[in-house]
Protein backbone atom coordinates (compact mmCIF):
# COMPACT_ATOMS: atom_id res chain seq x y z
CA UNK A 1 0.00 0.00 0.00
CA UNK A 2 1.37 3.51 -0.86
CA UNK A 3 0.31 6.35 1.12
CA UNK A 4 0.33 9.50 -0.09
CA UNK A 5 2.49 12.30 1.58
CA UNK A 6 -0.61 14.92 1.92
CA UNK A 7 -3.58 13.56 3.21
CA UNK A 8 -6.59 14.58 1.88
CA UNK A 9 -9.66 15.58 3.81
CA UNK A 10 -11.36 12.66 5.64
CA UNK A 11 -14.99 11.12 5.80
CA UNK A 12 -14.74 12.66 9.11
CA UNK A 13 -13.82 15.93 8.73
CA UNK A 14 -17.05 15.72 6.04
CA UNK A 15 -19.18 14.41 8.52
CA UNK A 16 -18.20 17.18 10.67
CA UNK A 17 -19.14 19.94 8.49
CA UNK A 18 -21.99 18.71 7.46
CA UNK A 19 -22.91 18.15 11.35
CA UNK A 20 -22.40 21.58 11.50
CA UNK A 21 -25.44 22.00 9.13
CA UNK A 22 -27.55 19.81 11.32
CA UNK A 23 -31.39 20.92 11.60
CA UNK A 24 -31.58 19.79 15.27
CA UNK A 25 -28.60 22.03 17.30
CA UNK A 26 -29.15 20.89 20.32
CA UNK A 27 -28.33 17.07 19.13
CA UNK A 28 -25.10 18.03 17.46
CA UNK A 29 -21.76 17.53 19.01
CA UNK A 30 -19.56 20.44 20.02
CA UNK A 31 -17.74 21.60 17.08
CA UNK A 32 -14.39 21.26 16.84
CA UNK A 33 -11.15 22.82 19.13
CA UNK A 34 -9.63 24.57 16.99
CA UNK A 35 -5.63 25.40 17.97
CA UNK A 36 -3.48 28.16 16.36
CA UNK A 37 -0.19 27.24 15.37
CA UNK A 38 2.91 28.96 14.13
CA UNK A 39 4.11 26.98 11.17
CA UNK A 40 2.24 24.24 8.86
CA UNK A 41 3.98 20.90 10.08
CA UNK A 42 6.79 19.44 8.20
CA UNK A 43 5.54 15.75 8.68
CA UNK A 44 4.23 13.70 11.74
CA UNK A 45 7.43 11.29 12.35
CA UNK A 46 9.03 12.20 15.87
CA UNK A 47 12.17 11.19 13.98
CA UNK A 48 12.13 13.70 11.38
CA UNK A 49 9.65 16.47 11.78
CA UNK A 50 10.80 19.43 13.96
CA UNK A 51 8.45 22.18 13.61
CA UNK A 52 5.17 20.68 15.28
CA UNK A 53 6.71 19.22 18.53
CA UNK A 54 2.72 20.15 19.67
CA UNK A 55 1.12 17.74 17.63
CA UNK A 56 3.28 14.77 17.73
CA UNK A 57 3.18 15.19 21.79
CA UNK A 58 -0.57 14.61 21.24
CA UNK A 59 -0.06 11.85 18.22
CA UNK A 60 2.45 10.01 19.81
CA UNK A 61 3.76 8.55 23.45
CA UNK A 62 7.32 7.82 25.18
CA UNK A 63 8.08 5.70 27.61
CA UNK A 64 8.17 8.64 30.50
CA UNK A 65 6.06 11.99 29.92
CA UNK A 66 6.01 15.53 31.86
CA UNK A 67 3.06 15.91 33.34
CA UNK A 68 1.12 19.21 33.72
CA UNK A 69 3.47 20.13 37.09
CA UNK A 70 6.61 19.34 35.17
CA UNK A 71 7.58 16.38 37.14
CA UNK A 72 8.68 13.08 35.12
CA UNK A 73 6.27 10.23 35.22
CA UNK A 74 5.27 6.91 33.56
CA UNK A 75 3.45 6.45 30.29
CA UNK A 76 4.09 3.78 28.38
CA UNK A 77 6.61 2.36 30.34
CA UNK A 78 5.07 1.38 34.28
CA UNK A 79 8.59 1.56 36.21
CA UNK A 80 12.25 1.21 35.49
CA UNK A 81 15.04 -0.10 37.93
CA UNK A 82 19.15 0.47 37.60
CA UNK A 83 20.64 -3.31 37.39
CA UNK A 84 24.18 -1.80 37.62
CA UNK A 85 25.45 1.57 36.02
CA UNK A 86 24.92 0.89 32.74
CA UNK A 87 22.15 -0.82 32.68
CA UNK A 88 18.30 -0.84 33.00
CA UNK A 89 15.14 -2.79 33.63
CA UNK A 90 11.85 -1.21 32.12
CA UNK A 91 8.88 -2.35 32.58
CA UNK A 92 5.68 -1.68 29.85
CA UNK A 93 2.38 -1.25 30.67
CA UNK A 94 -0.06 -4.42 30.09
CA UNK A 95 -2.80 -4.26 27.59
CA UNK A 96 -1.87 -1.39 25.65
CA UNK A 97 -2.14 -0.55 22.26
CA UNK A 98 -1.16 2.01 19.24
CA UNK A 99 -3.91 3.57 17.01
CA UNK A 100 -3.71 0.85 14.76
CA UNK A 101 -4.34 -2.03 17.32
CA UNK A 102 -0.89 -3.18 17.13
CA UNK A 103 0.32 -4.36 20.96
CA UNK A 104 2.47 -1.73 22.67
CA UNK A 105 4.87 -4.09 23.99
CA UNK A 106 9.07 -4.99 24.31
CA UNK A 107 9.17 -5.04 20.81
CA UNK A 108 8.19 -1.88 19.92
CA UNK A 109 10.10 -0.35 22.09
CA UNK A 110 13.16 -2.41 21.10
CA UNK A 111 12.25 -1.60 17.02
CA UNK A 112 11.87 2.44 18.25
CA UNK A 113 15.67 2.62 19.79
CA UNK A 114 17.16 0.31 17.20
CA UNK A 115 15.10 2.88 14.63
CA UNK A 116 16.78 6.19 15.88
CA UNK A 117 19.99 4.39 16.04
CA UNK A 118 19.91 3.94 12.34
CA UNK A 119 18.53 7.10 11.54
CA UNK A 120 21.27 8.79 13.79
CA UNK A 121 24.28 6.96 12.20
CA UNK A 122 22.97 7.33 8.84
CA UNK A 123 22.79 11.15 9.45
CA UNK A 124 19.17 11.09 9.15
CA UNK A 125 16.08 12.69 11.22
CA UNK A 126 16.25 15.29 13.29
CA UNK A 127 17.49 13.39 16.20
CA UNK A 128 20.92 15.24 18.09
CA UNK A 129 18.86 16.64 20.53
CA UNK A 130 17.43 13.27 21.39
CA UNK A 131 20.42 10.98 21.41
CA UNK A 132 22.80 13.48 22.75
CA UNK A 133 20.79 13.37 26.09
CA UNK A 134 20.05 10.04 26.14
CA UNK A 135 23.54 7.86 25.25
CA UNK A 136 22.34 4.65 25.43
CA UNK A 137 24.38 1.65 23.14
CA UNK A 138 21.26 -0.41 22.36
CA UNK A 139 17.34 -1.83 23.75
CA UNK A 140 17.16 -5.93 24.27
CA UNK A 141 13.88 -7.41 24.94
CA UNK A 142 14.17 -9.44 28.38
CA UNK A 143 10.46 -11.01 27.66
CA UNK A 144 7.48 -9.54 25.67
CA UNK A 145 7.18 -6.31 28.50
CA UNK A 146 10.49 -5.87 29.84
CA UNK A 147 13.10 -4.17 27.68
CA UNK A 148 16.85 -3.90 28.99
CA UNK A 149 18.51 -0.69 27.91
CA UNK A 150 22.23 -0.96 28.03
CA UNK A 151 24.18 2.72 28.42
CA UNK A 152 27.06 4.17 26.76
CA UNK A 153 27.77 6.31 29.71
CA UNK A 154 26.31 6.34 33.84
CA UNK A 155 22.94 8.22 33.67
CA UNK A 156 21.07 9.30 36.89
CA UNK A 157 18.51 11.44 35.17
CA UNK A 158 17.93 8.86 32.39
CA UNK A 159 14.10 8.78 32.96
CA UNK A 160 14.08 12.99 31.78
CA UNK A 161 16.08 12.07 28.49
CA UNK A 162 13.22 9.89 27.64
CA UNK A 163 10.62 12.29 27.57
CA UNK A 164 11.70 13.94 24.10
CA UNK A 165 9.30 13.24 21.32
CA UNK A 166 12.16 12.27 18.96
CA UNK A 167 11.82 8.70 20.88
CA UNK A 168 8.39 8.10 20.90
CA UNK A 169 7.52 4.19 20.65
CA UNK A 170 6.26 3.10 17.30
CA UNK A 171 4.69 0.09 15.83
CA UNK A 172 6.90 -1.85 14.09
CA UNK A 173 5.24 -3.70 11.86
CA UNK A 174 3.28 0.02 10.52
CA UNK A 175 6.70 1.61 10.34
CA UNK A 176 8.90 -1.12 9.41
CA UNK A 177 6.69 -1.62 6.59
CA UNK A 178 6.49 1.71 5.11
CA UNK A 179 9.39 4.51 4.24
CA UNK A 180 9.47 7.64 6.47
CA UNK A 181 8.57 9.96 3.44
CA UNK A 182 4.92 7.90 3.46
CA UNK A 183 4.44 7.76 7.15
CA UNK A 184 5.49 11.32 7.16
CA UNK A 185 1.63 12.61 7.09
CA UNK A 186 0.48 9.46 7.87
CA UNK A 187 1.52 8.46 11.84
CA UNK A 188 0.44 6.06 14.21
CA UNK A 189 0.94 6.57 17.17
CA UNK A 190 -0.11 5.81 21.15
CA UNK A 191 -1.10 9.00 22.10
CA UNK A 192 -4.34 11.00 23.24
CA UNK A 193 -5.10 11.76 19.70
CA UNK A 194 -5.10 9.78 16.59
CA UNK A 195 -3.98 11.70 13.35
CA UNK A 196 -7.21 11.92 10.59
CA UNK A 197 -6.05 14.27 7.74
CA UNK A 198 -3.54 17.26 7.13
CA UNK A 199 -3.83 19.75 4.51
CA UNK A 200 -2.08 22.55 4.07
CA UNK A 201 -3.68 25.91 4.79
CA UNK A 202 -6.50 24.13 6.66
CA UNK A 203 -4.48 22.01 9.19
CA UNK A 204 -4.48 18.73 10.77
CA UNK A 205 -7.69 16.97 12.18
CA UNK A 206 -7.00 14.68 15.55
CA UNK A 207 -9.28 12.38 17.01
CA UNK A 208 -9.65 11.69 20.28
CA UNK A 209 -8.64 8.19 20.84
CA UNK A 210 -10.79 5.58 23.10
CA UNK A 211 -8.34 3.18 23.94
CA UNK A 212 -5.61 5.63 25.21
CA UNK A 213 -3.99 4.72 28.65
CA UNK A 214 -5.51 7.39 30.36
CA UNK A 215 -8.86 7.06 28.84
CA UNK A 216 -10.66 8.77 26.32
CA UNK A 217 -9.72 12.41 26.30
CA UNK A 218 -12.50 14.74 27.47
CA UNK A 219 -12.14 16.93 23.49
CA UNK A 220 -13.38 14.86 20.77
CA UNK A 221 -12.23 16.56 17.85
CA UNK A 222 -9.21 19.09 17.53
CA UNK A 223 -8.44 20.84 14.64
CA UNK A 224 -4.21 22.57 14.80
CA UNK A 225 -3.92 25.24 12.15
CA UNK A 226 -0.97 27.47 11.27
CA UNK A 227 -1.52 31.26 11.17
CA UNK A 228 2.04 32.12 10.56
CA UNK A 229 0.88 36.39 11.39
CA UNK A 230 0.59 36.88 14.89
CA UNK A 231 -2.37 39.72 14.29
CA UNK A 232 -4.46 37.29 12.31
CA UNK A 233 -3.88 34.93 15.20
CA UNK A 234 -5.36 37.45 17.43
CA UNK A 235 -8.28 38.32 14.97
CA UNK A 236 -9.18 34.51 14.38
CA UNK A 237 -9.62 34.89 18.35
CA UNK A 238 -11.53 38.16 18.53
CA UNK A 239 -13.53 36.56 15.42
CA UNK A 240 -14.45 33.68 17.33
CA UNK A 241 -13.03 31.18 14.25
CA UNK A 242 -10.53 29.45 16.81
CA UNK A 243 -10.52 28.54 20.72
CA UNK A 244 -6.17 28.60 21.52
CA UNK A 245 -3.26 30.37 20.72
CA UNK A 246 -0.14 30.59 22.54
CA UNK A 247 1.94 34.06 22.44
CA UNK A 248 -0.87 36.60 23.11
CA UNK A 249 1.89 40.12 22.87
CA UNK A 250 1.71 41.80 26.07
CA UNK A 251 0.85 45.12 24.82
CA UNK A 252 -2.63 43.29 23.40
CA UNK A 253 -4.11 41.41 26.26
CA UNK A 254 -6.43 44.34 27.21
CA UNK A 255 -7.56 44.77 23.53
CA UNK A 256 -8.07 40.48 23.33
CA UNK A 257 -9.66 40.39 27.11
CA UNK A 258 -12.20 43.45 25.97
CA UNK A 259 -13.28 41.43 22.66
CA UNK A 260 -14.42 38.48 25.29
CA UNK A 261 -11.06 36.07 25.25
CA UNK A 262 -9.61 34.97 28.03
CA UNK A 263 -5.65 35.53 28.19
CA UNK A 264 -4.05 33.67 30.73
CA UNK A 265 -0.57 34.43 31.93
CA UNK A 266 0.98 32.03 32.86
CA UNK A 267 4.15 31.07 34.53
CA UNK A 268 6.71 29.91 32.52
CA UNK A 269 9.98 28.27 31.98
CA UNK A 270 11.31 29.47 28.05
CA UNK A 271 14.02 31.22 28.86
CA UNK A 272 14.74 33.42 25.46
CA UNK A 273 18.53 34.27 24.75
CA UNK A 274 20.72 35.33 21.20
CA UNK A 275 22.90 32.91 20.52
CA UNK A 276 26.97 33.32 19.62
CA UNK A 277 27.84 31.14 16.83
CA UNK A 278 31.41 30.00 17.51
CA UNK A 279 33.91 29.03 14.83
CA UNK A 280 32.47 31.45 11.90
CA UNK A 281 33.91 35.05 13.59
CA UNK A 282 37.08 34.89 15.38
CA UNK A 283 36.24 38.02 17.31
CA UNK A 284 33.15 36.21 18.38
CA UNK A 285 35.67 33.13 20.41
CA UNK A 286 36.98 36.23 22.53
CA UNK A 287 35.24 35.83 25.88
CA UNK A 288 35.80 39.94 26.59
CA UNK A 289 33.74 40.38 23.51
CA UNK A 290 30.89 37.88 24.51
CA UNK A 291 30.76 39.65 28.11
CA UNK A 292 30.81 43.26 26.24
CA UNK A 293 27.73 42.52 24.03
CA UNK A 294 25.91 41.46 27.46
CA UNK A 295 27.21 44.42 29.17
CA UNK A 296 25.50 46.68 26.42
CA UNK A 297 22.09 45.33 26.55
CA UNK A 298 19.29 47.11 29.09
CA UNK A 299 17.26 43.87 29.55
CA UNK A 300 15.51 45.46 32.24
CA UNK A 301 14.44 48.65 29.88
CA UNK A 302 13.41 46.00 26.95
CA UNK A 303 11.23 44.19 30.31
CA UNK A 304 9.19 47.78 30.90
CA UNK A 305 9.02 48.57 27.07
CA UNK A 306 7.65 45.01 25.16
CA UNK A 307 6.66 43.16 27.97
CA UNK A 308 4.77 45.65 30.36
CA UNK A 309 7.26 44.10 33.18
CA UNK A 310 5.91 40.90 32.68
CA UNK A 311 9.11 38.79 31.70
CA UNK A 312 12.17 38.15 34.31
CA UNK A 313 15.61 39.31 33.08
CA UNK A 314 18.35 36.89 34.38
CA UNK A 315 21.23 34.32 33.30
CA UNK A 316 18.83 31.59 33.27
CA UNK A 317 20.76 29.06 31.95
CA UNK A 318 19.13 26.43 34.64
CA UNK A 319 15.38 26.68 35.92
CA UNK A 320 14.10 26.78 39.32
CA UNK A 321 14.60 25.20 41.32
CA UNK A 322 17.84 24.64 40.18
CA UNK A 323 19.33 27.76 39.50
CA UNK A 324 21.49 29.50 41.87
CA UNK A 325 19.90 32.79 43.31
CA UNK A 326 22.47 34.43 43.96
CA UNK A 327 23.86 34.38 40.25
CA UNK A 328 23.00 38.17 39.68
CA UNK A 329 22.44 39.09 35.57
CA UNK A 330 24.86 41.11 34.00
CA UNK A 331 23.85 44.70 34.62
CA UNK A 332 23.53 47.49 31.87
CA UNK A 333 26.47 48.84 31.86
CA UNK A 334 27.53 50.22 28.87
CA UNK A 335 31.31 51.95 30.07
CA UNK A 336 32.07 48.12 31.54
CA UNK A 337 31.44 46.89 27.87
CA UNK A 338 33.74 49.77 25.97
CA UNK A 339 36.45 49.17 29.02
CA UNK A 340 36.18 45.20 27.84
CA UNK A 341 36.28 46.29 23.92
CA UNK A 342 39.27 48.68 24.79
CA UNK A 343 41.36 45.80 26.45
CA UNK A 344 40.31 43.51 23.75
CA UNK A 345 41.93 45.38 20.92
CA UNK A 346 39.12 47.18 19.51
CA UNK A 347 39.26 50.71 19.36
CA UNK A 348 36.47 52.80 17.86
CA UNK A 349 36.95 53.96 14.27
CA UNK A 350 36.00 57.51 12.24
CA UNK A 351 32.18 56.02 12.48
CA UNK A 352 32.26 55.15 15.79
CA UNK A 353 32.65 51.05 14.75
CA UNK A 354 35.11 49.72 16.74
CA UNK A 355 38.34 47.72 14.16
CA UNK A 356 41.21 45.50 15.18
CA UNK A 357 43.86 44.98 12.78
CA UNK A 358 41.37 46.63 10.18
CA UNK A 359 39.08 44.13 10.79
CA UNK A 360 35.20 46.40 12.06
CA UNK A 361 33.36 45.08 14.97
CA UNK A 362 30.79 44.01 12.59
CA UNK A 363 28.69 40.89 12.70
CA UNK A 364 25.47 39.39 11.22
CA UNK A 365 22.37 38.54 12.97
CA UNK A 366 19.30 36.42 12.36
CA UNK A 367 16.06 36.97 13.75
CA UNK A 368 12.36 35.51 13.84
CA UNK A 369 9.35 37.21 13.84
CA UNK A 370 6.58 35.71 15.80
CA UNK A 371 7.75 32.75 16.84
CA UNK A 372 8.71 34.39 20.53
CA UNK A 373 7.02 37.73 22.17
CA UNK A 374 8.54 40.53 20.55
CA UNK A 375 11.19 38.89 18.68
CA UNK A 376 12.06 41.21 16.09
CA UNK A 377 11.35 44.11 18.12
CA UNK A 378 13.73 42.94 20.32
CA UNK A 379 16.34 42.17 17.62
CA UNK A 380 16.14 45.63 16.81
CA UNK A 381 16.68 47.04 19.96
CA UNK A 382 19.85 44.97 20.58
CA UNK A 383 21.25 46.30 17.43
CA UNK A 384 20.82 49.82 18.42
CA UNK A 385 22.55 49.00 22.14
CA UNK A 386 25.29 47.11 20.31
CA UNK A 387 26.23 50.24 17.83
CA UNK A 388 26.21 52.41 21.42
CA UNK A 389 29.34 50.50 22.31
CA UNK A 390 30.78 50.75 18.44
CA UNK A 391 29.64 46.61 17.86
CA UNK A 392 28.15 46.99 13.95
CA UNK A 393 25.54 44.58 13.00
CA UNK A 394 25.51 45.23 9.17
CA UNK A 395 22.78 42.58 8.43
CA UNK A 396 20.17 41.85 10.44
CA UNK A 397 17.58 39.12 8.74
CA UNK A 398 14.62 38.15 9.32
CA UNK A 399 14.02 33.79 8.96
CA UNK A 400 10.88 32.24 9.26
CA UNK A 401 9.71 30.03 11.99
CA UNK A 402 9.86 27.14 10.05
CA UNK A 403 13.96 28.01 8.62
CA UNK A 404 14.63 28.88 11.94
CA UNK A 405 13.18 25.43 13.58
CA UNK A 406 14.85 23.52 10.86
CA UNK A 407 18.29 25.26 11.70
CA UNK A 408 18.09 24.57 14.97
CA UNK A 409 17.20 21.26 15.01
CA UNK A 410 20.68 20.67 12.46
CA UNK A 411 22.23 22.71 16.26
CA UNK A 412 21.97 25.82 14.39
CA UNK A 413 23.63 24.80 11.11
CA UNK A 414 23.06 27.65 8.84
CA UNK A 415 22.87 30.57 11.29
CA UNK A 416 25.16 33.51 11.15
CA UNK A 417 27.16 34.65 14.08
CA UNK A 418 24.01 36.10 15.87
CA UNK A 419 20.49 34.43 16.27
CA UNK A 420 17.71 34.76 18.68
CA UNK A 421 16.63 31.71 20.34
CA UNK A 422 15.09 29.79 23.22
CA UNK A 423 14.82 26.80 25.88
CA UNK A 424 12.50 24.97 27.43
CA UNK A 425 12.30 23.24 30.86
CA UNK A 426 14.37 19.81 31.35
CA UNK A 427 13.66 20.27 34.85
CA UNK A 428 17.07 19.32 36.15
CA UNK A 429 20.27 21.03 36.37
CA UNK A 430 21.77 18.19 34.30
CA UNK A 431 19.16 18.66 31.45
CA UNK A 432 19.36 22.33 31.28
CA UNK A 433 23.35 22.61 31.01
CA UNK A 434 23.02 20.71 27.44
CA UNK A 435 22.22 24.17 26.67
CA UNK A 436 26.16 24.42 26.60
CA UNK A 437 27.37 20.58 25.95
CA UNK A 438 29.25 20.37 22.74
CA UNK A 439 27.60 17.78 21.65
CA UNK A 440 24.27 18.46 22.42
CA UNK A 441 21.55 19.15 19.88
CA UNK A 442 20.85 22.69 22.41
CA UNK A 443 24.00 23.73 21.25
CA UNK A 444 23.15 26.04 18.40
CA UNK A 445 26.42 27.76 19.24
CA UNK A 446 28.91 25.77 18.25
CA UNK A 447 30.46 26.65 21.84
CA UNK A 448 33.07 24.11 23.56
CA UNK A 449 34.68 24.17 26.68
CA UNK A 450 37.20 21.83 27.39
CA UNK A 451 36.94 22.95 31.81
CA UNK A 452 33.12 23.07 31.59
CA UNK A 453 33.15 19.70 29.83
CA UNK A 454 35.02 18.63 32.49
CA UNK A 455 32.38 19.57 35.12
CA UNK A 456 29.48 18.26 33.63
CA UNK A 457 30.09 15.06 32.82
CA UNK A 458 31.59 14.59 36.65
CA UNK A 459 27.96 16.21 37.45
CA UNK A 460 25.87 14.39 34.64
CA UNK A 461 27.39 10.99 35.69
CA UNK A 462 27.17 12.06 39.60
CA UNK A 463 24.31 9.28 40.91
CA UNK A 464 25.01 11.32 45.06
CA UNK A 465 22.12 13.75 44.97
CA UNK A 466 23.45 15.28 47.99
CA UNK A 467 26.43 16.90 45.45
CA UNK A 468 24.18 17.87 42.96
CA UNK A 469 23.03 21.55 43.90
CA UNK A 470 26.89 22.66 43.92
CA UNK A 471 27.82 20.90 41.28
CA UNK A 472 24.91 22.81 39.42
CA UNK A 473 25.96 26.27 40.92
CA UNK A 474 29.77 25.67 40.09
CA UNK A 475 28.93 24.60 36.52
CA UNK A 476 26.17 27.84 36.39
CA UNK A 477 28.78 30.30 37.36
CA UNK A 478 31.66 29.50 34.97
CA UNK A 479 29.27 29.04 32.15
CA UNK A 480 27.76 33.02 32.85
CA UNK A 481 31.05 34.06 32.80
CA UNK A 482 32.44 32.86 29.88
CA UNK A 483 28.80 34.20 28.21
CA UNK A 484 28.35 32.04 25.26
CA UNK A 485 25.03 33.63 24.95
CA UNK A 486 23.40 37.35 25.27
CA UNK A 487 21.22 36.28 28.44
CA UNK A 488 17.89 37.89 27.97
CA UNK A 489 14.84 36.85 30.25
CA UNK A 490 12.08 33.98 31.08
CA UNK A 491 9.57 35.04 28.11
CA UNK A 492 5.95 35.21 29.92
CA UNK A 493 3.97 32.62 28.43
CA UNK A 494 0.42 34.61 27.66
CA UNK A 495 -2.55 32.35 26.51
CA UNK A 496 -5.21 33.46 24.43
CA UNK A 497 -8.57 30.80 25.08
CA UNK A 498 -11.94 31.02 23.78
CA UNK A 499 -14.91 31.48 26.81
CA UNK A 500 -15.95 27.52 25.74
CA UNK A 501 -12.42 26.12 26.26
CA UNK A 502 -11.59 25.12 29.97
CA UNK A 503 -7.60 25.18 29.25
CA UNK A 504 -4.64 24.19 31.75
CA UNK A 505 -1.48 25.66 30.64
CA UNK A 506 1.99 24.04 31.51
CA UNK A 507 5.38 26.08 32.40
CA UNK A 508 7.08 24.35 29.69
CA UNK A 509 4.15 26.30 26.69
CA UNK A 510 3.95 22.97 25.22
CA UNK A 511 0.16 21.77 24.43
CA UNK A 512 0.15 17.90 25.36
CA UNK A 513 -3.49 18.12 23.93
CA UNK A 514 -5.00 15.50 25.69
CA UNK A 515 -3.50 16.55 29.34
CA UNK A 516 -4.47 20.41 28.83
CA UNK A 517 -7.84 20.16 27.11
CA UNK A 518 -10.05 19.77 29.97
CA UNK A 519 -13.52 20.47 28.31
CA UNK A 520 -15.75 22.01 25.92
CA UNK A 521 -18.99 24.00 25.90
CA UNK A 522 -21.14 25.50 23.38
Amino acid sequence: MKLTRVVRVSVLAIGLALGALAVAPAMAAPRPVVVLDKVEPDGFDPMFASSNVNIMLSIHETLFRLDNDGKVVPAVAESIKQLDPLNWEIKIRPGLVFHNDEPINADAVVFTFDRATKLFAAGQGDLNFALGALRYDHAEKVDDLTVKLVMKFPDPIITSHMVNPELSILPPKYYGEHTPEEVAFAPVGAGGYKFVSYKPGEGTVLKAFDKYRLGKPPVDDVIVRAVPEVATRINELKAGTADLMVGVPADLKADLESSGVNVIVAPSYRRLFINIKQGRNPALADVAVRQAMNYAVNCDEINEALFSGMAKCAIDLVNSPNNDPNLQPYPYDPEKAKSLLDAAGWVPGSDGIREKDGVRLSFDFDTTKGSYLSDAEVAQVMVDYWKEVGIEIKDLRTISAEVSSQMRAKQGEGFRDLMNSSSGPDYTCQGDLLLVQKDSGSNRMSWSDDKFEAMFKAFSEEFDQAKWPAMCNEAQAYVAEQAPVVWLFTEPTLYGVSKRLDYQPRPDGRFYLNLVLKGVTE
